[in-house]
């Protein structure tokens, strides 16, 4: 068994993402541990974005907009238990009432995978795709992160990006030790520009792959990074992307964006993200 957070907005639930989330407890043979977000140290949200998430809920919004919130925080809890319940899927509840970020690198500290809806936001701001609070996330949590798809019909294929890179190899490997049923699914493994990394690293990494998949197929494409892994993922479906480009040495805005945000703004895909 291993430990699966599902992590959401106590204030806001996406229950879109639940079919998904069930698949992978199930494919883990464990509980899906929901981690509750309350956000009580600093609500930044207006009082009309709480009424709105109120009335998501099923709720009346006359009330006063702390008790509201709480009203709508405990709904949301039962909401989440009775959809679980009717999908057959066995769960449990953490409420984490503190700082969010902060609340959420403590919970990968002593969990397997975190599975988040790429949207999860605790400000007033409009907010890009992914959210500040998610690019955190996938940047400081200490096990790897799977970016939600919004809806899910299964999964056919998987898809691993490889540069060469420690990272990737990293990120491939804790997909592979968490999920070793994928072995007899299609794998694809997607290089850009695959002659920057030596003939030997090539040769051992098929090795490697070749000793832990059984139908393998390997693409690559010459030019930009990022526009080639948008093109080369783009019509793809029913896929499980597997990524490494949240490395602590890649994720500084100073510096240069990671490669799997415009992945994730423009595919509907699943998306496993392990830093090194």
């Amino acid at each position: 068994m291993k430990k699966i957070l599902y992590v959401t907005d106590a204030l806001n639930l996406h229950l879109e993402n639940l079919e998904f989330a069930g698949y992978i407890s199930g494919l883990a043979k464990s509980k899906l541990l929901a981690i509750f977000l309350e956000n009580n140290e600093f609500e930044g949200r207006t009082d009309t974005m709480i009424k709105a998430a109120a009335a998501n809920a099923g709720l009346n919004v006359t009330e006063e907009p702390v008790s509201l919130k709480q009203h709508t925080c405990d709904t949301n809890i039962q909401r989440f238990k009775t959809a679980c319940e009717n999908k057959g899927i066995e769960c449990a509840v953490h409420r984490d009432r503190g700082n969010p970020l902060a609340e959420m690198i403590l919970e990968s500290r002593y969990a397997d995978l975190l599975l988040l809806n790429v949207n999860t936001s605790f400000t007033a701001n409009i907010e890009g795709t992914p959210s500040d609070f998610v690019k955190d996330v996938m940047n400081r949590a200490e096990c790897p992160v799977v970016i939600m798809p919004s809806s899910f019909d299964g999964i056919t294929e998987l898809v691993f990006t490889y540069d060469g890179k420690p990272s990737s190899v990293h990120a491939i490997k804790q997909f592979t030790y968490l999920f070793p049923q994928f072995n007899e699914m299609k794998t694809v493994v997607i290089s850009i520009n695959p002659e920057e990394v030596s003939h030997e690293e090539r040769y051992k990494f098929r090795e490697w792959m070749h000793a832990h998949y059984n139908y393998l197929d390997f693409l690559s494409t010459e030019g930009n990074v990022k526009m080639g892994l948008v093109e080369l993922l783009y019509d793809r479906e029913k896929s499980f992307v597997v990524m490494g480009a949240y490395g602590r040495s890649m994720i500084s805005g100073f510096f240069r964006p990671s490669h799997a945000d415009p992945v994730i703004k423009v595919i509907n895909q699943a998306v496993f993200i392990a830093h090194h």
